[in-house]
């Protein structure tokens, strides 16, 4: 997503990304990796599980094993490179456009940790916010 900061700005929104973790996490991703986002530190996974997401089970992380290798190996040709672990690693990702007064109005639940939603259909989303 930072790499398209500037069509998102242009939409006219505040990318924000919560992470397990402690707030020097947040600082430290946001500082390094993205940092056009605002990032938050949630120390349990209470705001994801309002979010709808969920932990992942063995077998789905079975079934996915090579989907995560290739979004693996995506991420380190793009020089990112996994750090220490920190939180739930069975957490389940997920991508969400909020309005401002608290709706969703899109969600995308990943089916594996680097399963994001194309960027293109973020903006699309957008743009039919915005017309309609």
């Amino acid at each position: 997503m930072e790499q398209h900061h500037t069509d998102f700005q242009a939409a006219g929104v505040q990318l924000l990304a919560v992470g397990l973790g402690r707030a020097e996490h947040a600082e430290r991703y946001c500082g390094k990796l993205a940092p056009s986002m605002t990032c938050f530190a949630a120390t349990s996974n209470k705001p994801y599980y309002l979010f709808g997401l969920r932990q992942t089970t063995l077998g789905e992380a079975a079934g996915n094993a090579f989907n995560l290798a290739k979004a693996t190996m995506k991420a380190m040709a793009n020089g990112q490179i996994q750090g220490a672990e920190t939180g739930d690693r069975a957490m389940m990702p997920g991508t969400f456009i909020v309005d401002r007064a608290g709706i969703i109005r899109y969600a995308y639940y990943s089916a594996y940790a680097g399963d994001d939603p194309p960027i293109p259909d973020l903006l699309a989303a957008l743009r039919g916010l915005k017309d309609g």
